[in-house]
């Protein structure tokens, strides 16, 4: 491969299927500048130029698509040796760094000791900093979750890992120290006390995980007391011939669990959320804010609802027939508990008239009740909504007639027009979601059976926009405070995210 450095010789391997892009192993000596480990490179000089599924490979073309991945080889290769490109090998490391799979469960940032937890036999090892809630997770799991005596420790470091090239997986101690002082010389020394420590304890063995940027891995040194001195006089640690065993770490903490797909936004730990209504939108709401956050990180998530499951609710409700007639918020927080063990979610199976809501970061409406809205519109804007002296943000989150549309509006300052005025304005044909407005169709027989019909996917939705609402709350995020989501084909958008102002004269919101 020609690059601006001169030459460099590889093996050339395709497929005889033509089916896949070809393979790129360079060849040993290696050049000096990729030495001792260089990104997209592995430890045997295996290339690459292309990260999996982002590129297709042509069936119908494999002539030039080989040519075309050869020159793209190429360009990468130039790149790397020109230092060009170092900041995304972290997602390629296990590929050169076989051994058994672990699990952390590690909030805790800094350098400690942590427990082991055992998952029977063929299970594996959980590695966590709070062992009741590791348990939790793993509970359903395993048939039993027991927490282990000995050796283990979380060593942070700010450096990403990287194989070394030629010489790679490293098989005893020392040749895992030599490969740490090349990447992380600080590591090198926290990873050297442990085992030492462990050593002069009498411990046979012990387990190390490193958390570097992105990632984690870990290692477990075996037979320590194996490698005794030979005399009172020698006063080395005779640690460095013990062979180690390799972990694939994956990681289950919360923090990792909630941020992973949203790795760019504030997540909703640490907060302190409120939501109203556990019904069809709630429901749906509640799983997402979870998902995103929601009780973890010290926050806490109330659910708020006194009505019970009934079967006519349950066609288009997050909660299902193991719950029937069982207080909703009481339900829906046993099934989030088993998605998210871990997460502070309480239910408050009361009427939401009597319910002190001060004092929390965020109120959701979920209910779609249209004079409650007005009630807790008149509640934030006489302060009896806040938290430390400040308004707290309210958010309604709802359903426009039979399914054609979805709404949130979030209020966080008292310029912007609150539930009420967004009412009245609508009875003046002012902001209307679709074209004509729209009006609910009601179903059933009989006063007491009235319903609004529309199908699940409708609260879905809503969930969906309440939570992108909530994220841009939470992070920050310039976010109108009225949103709408036309779902109705046979409707025509009337109004698009806007912030509306203070009606004159609310009766809610207007001093």
């Amino acid at each position: 491969m020609q690059t601006r450095f001169g030459l460099v010789p590889c093996e050339l391997f395709i497929d005889r299927e033509l089916r896949s892009f070809p393979t790129i192993v360079l060849q040993q000596p290696f050049p000096e500048r990729l030495l001792p480990f260089a990104p997209h490179v592995g430890p045997d000089g295996f290339l690459c130029y292309v990260a999996q599924g982002a590129v297709v490979f042509d069936i119908y073309k494999p002539v030039s698509q080989t040519i075309a991945a050869l020159r793209r080889a190429a360009t990468v290769l130039d790149q790397i040796m020109a230092k060009e490109r170092v900041d995304d090998l972290e997602e390629e490391f296990f590929a050169f760094w076989p051994g058994v799979y672990a699990f952390t469960d590690i909030e805790r940032p800094e350098s400690g000791e942590v427990a082991v937890l055992s998952l029977g036999k063929g299970q594996g090892l959980v590695f966590t900093d709070d062992v009741a809630r590791a348990k939790s997770k793993f509970a359903l799991r395993a048939n039993s979750v027991d927490t282990l005596l000995g050796f283990s420790a979380k060593i942070t470091t700010k450096t990403p890992p990287r194989p070394l090239m030629g010489a790679w997986p490293p098989k005893t101690v020392g040749e895992l120290l030599d490969w740490q002082s090349k990447l992380d010389p600080q590591c090198r020394r926290k990873i050297l006390a442990r085992i030492v420590k462990a050593y002069r304890a009498g411990k046979h063995g012990v387990v190390v995980v490193i958390d570097a940027p992105t990632m984690q891995y870990g290692f477990l040194v075996n037979d320590l007391q194996t490698y005794k001195r030979t005399s009172k006089a020698d006063q080395r640690t005779p640690i460095f011939g013990a062979p180690i065993e390799l972990m694939q770490v994956v990681r289950m903490d919360d923090q990792y669990l909630v941020g992973r797909n949203i790795p760019a936004q504030t997540t909703l730990a640490g907060k302190r959320i409120a939501l109203i209504g556990c019904g069809t939108i709630g429901g749906f709401l509640g799983d997402l804010l979870v998902k995103a956050g929601a009780g973890t990180g010290g926050g806490e998530l109330q659910l708020i609802d006194n009505q019970d499951l009934s079967p006519g609710n349950i066609g288009r409700h997050r909660l299902g027939i193991n719950r029937l007639e069982i207080n909703k918020a009481i339900g829906l927080v046993a099934e989030l508990k088993i998605t998210m063990p871990s997460a502070n979610v309480r239910a408050l199976p009361h009427d939401a008239f009597s319910v002190n809501l001060a004092g929390v970061d965020l109120v959701i409406d979920a209910t779609g009740e249209q004079g409650f809205g007005s009630w807790l519109a008149g509640l934030q804007a006489s302060g009896s909504l806040s938290n430390g002296g400040l308004q707290t943000p309210l958010l309604h989150v709802w359903i426009e007639g039979a399914g054609e549309a979805v709404r949130t509006l979030l209020k966080q300052h008292r310029s912007e027009g609150c539930y009420r005025c967004l009412c009245d304005y609508e009875a003046e044909q002012r902001f209307l979601s679709v074209v004509g407005g729209v009006r609910p169709i009601l179903a059933g027989g009989g006063c007491e059976g009235q319903y609004v019909a529309y199908s699940a996917s409708v609260s879905v939705q809503a969930a969906a926009l309440g939570l992108d609402t909530a994220l841009a709350w939470v992070g920050g995020t310039a976010w109108p405070s009225l949103s709408t989501r036309v779902l109705s084909r046979a409707h025509d958008p009337s109004t698009g995210d806007v912030t509306i102002l203070t009606r004159p004269g609310c009766p809610a919101c207007s001093s």
